[in-house]
């Protein structure tokens, strides 16, 4: 199996009378001089545009007040869906603790021992 012309790879498959690269995924024809003009083959890297992510202590700032506005002022982080994202549910659970120590967050324990937290001062329904 011939080897790619761009990037060397020996990962090459033909295809309706074409080949083809797994690795830089160009294309050409067997035995014919490959062109520029049949695929790309080194990404251009300079357009691309880097999408800027808040601090992780905003992003946990935001998910908590998405937590309370969600439940009514009150959420259990055992029974609740974790949604997927770049927050674990245990580096939100330290975050959460952190509040609690220092007074942002006051916790509560129902009659069946889960752990419900909620701005302290409010009233919320369950």
């Amino acid at each position: 199996m011939p080897h790619c012309p761009f990037c060397s790879s020996d990962k090459v498959y033909r295809l309706l009378d074409t080949l083809r690269c797994k690795r830089c995924k160009n294309i050409w024809k067997e035995g014919g001089e490959p062109s520029a003009a049949t695929g790309p083959a080194v990404p251009d890297t300079s357009l691309r545009v880097r999408k800027r992510t808040d601090p992780l202590e905003t992003r946990m700032k935001k998910r908590l007040d998405e937590c309370l506005s969600r439940y009514n002022g009150k959420f259990c982080i055992t029974i609740m869906a974790w949604p997927a994202g770049d927050i674990s549910p245990q580096l939100f659970r330290r975050y959460v603790q952190q509040c609690v120590k220092n007074r942002t967050l006051a916790e509560t324990k129902d009659g069946y021992g889960r752990i419900w937290y909620s701005r302290p001062g409010t009233k919320s329904k369950k």
